[in-house]
């Protein structure tokens, strides 16, 4: 259905190595490429759940479930659902065999109540996972209304590449290093991925790797509502920063999903956003779905 050039990681490390736009010595630029992270790209098609099987991936439309599954609610209001992804469809493309061979992960999430609308702001979420192998599709509770519904998009897993944002902590020695290193790395390297070799398929939706934060690295986050420390003043965000800084060390990216997608229509609520879920890598380890972290960032 989808198709993607092969070989991209090794075109990759050849532009690195070669282009003119990246200056910076040969030997950086082999720690930069021992850096590149295999990650499970994400592409979208337009649908509808007739067409899709019980238990695809997808994005919205109505979930595929286990038989005595409760639906979530937050103060006895059902939560929106948004999207199921079918590990054993992306095993393949997870190199570094991350995650388990089989079973869905399911996102539900809740709207702010003052505002109406997905914000990441003390919002309620569901991040779950199951092994059934006995799902229904399943209608939606009666209180649910309309507009809190997402039409249907059929998701694909493909090959894809992703280097550490620049303000991760991976790259600290480089910008110390550097001057312009954002320019002279950062930027050609990330636009040669996105409009080079996955030119058609740019939205945010991906899973694994590392993230592509649309603000700094999400990976603080993170550690931040680990440590309480989500919202707080400045002066209390810089006095722990030491204490953020480690503790984001001991994270992963497990998935994204991106609100702006014209082939969903998740952005009636969450506009221009994207949803970043975040684990521990001793919990993705033991495979402890249940200790996920959630951050919304938006342009």
């Amino acid at each position: 259905m989808f198709s993607f050039r092969k070989n991209n990681l090794e075109k990759i490390k050849s532009f690195i190595r070669n282009s003119e736009e990246i200056e910076i010595e040969k030997k950086d630029k082999e720690k930069l490429i021992e850096m590149i992270r295999p990650t499970v790209g994400i592409k979208t098609k337009p649908s509808n759940d007739e067409n899709v099987k019980v238990g695809k991936s997808k994005i919205g439309g109505k979930p595929d479930l286990p038989k005595d599954f409760e639906w979530p609610r937050v103060k006895e209001k059902p939560m929106l659902f948004c999207a199921q992804y079918n590990l054993s469809e992306l095993s393949k493309f997870d190199k570094e065999s991350m995650l388990p061979n089989k079973g869905l992960f399911y996102i539900f999430l809740s709207l702010d109540e003052k505002w109406n609308e997905f914000n990441g702001i003390n919002q309620e979420f569901r991040f779950l996972y199951s092994e059934s192998e006995n799902l229904n599709r399943t209608e939606f509770p009666n209180d649910l209304e309309e507009i809190q519904t997402f039409k249907t998009a059929l998701i694909e897993y493909f090959e894809f590449y992703t280097i550490p944002d620049n303000e991760n902590y991976k790259l600290f020695e480089f910008n110390k290093k550097y001057d312009d290193f954002y320019f002279n790395f950062y930027q050609p390297t990330e636009e040669y991925i996105i409009e080079e070799l996955y030119e058609d398929s740019n939205a945010m939706h991906q899973i694994l790797g590392y993230d592509r934060s649309i603000q700094s690295s999400v990976v603080y986050e993170f550690a931040s509502k680990e440590l309480g420390l989500y919202g707080a003043e400045s002066s209390e965000y810089k006095k722990k920063w030491n204490d953020i800084l480690e503790l984001s060390k001991t994270y992963e990216l497990l998935l994204q999903m991106d609100c702006d997608d014209s082939n969903t229509d998740l952005s009636k609520f969450g506009g221009s956003g994207t949803y970043y879920f975040g684990i521990s890598k001793t919990d993705l380890e033991r495979k402890h779905f249940d200790k996920i972290k959630m951050s919304f960032q938006m342009t």
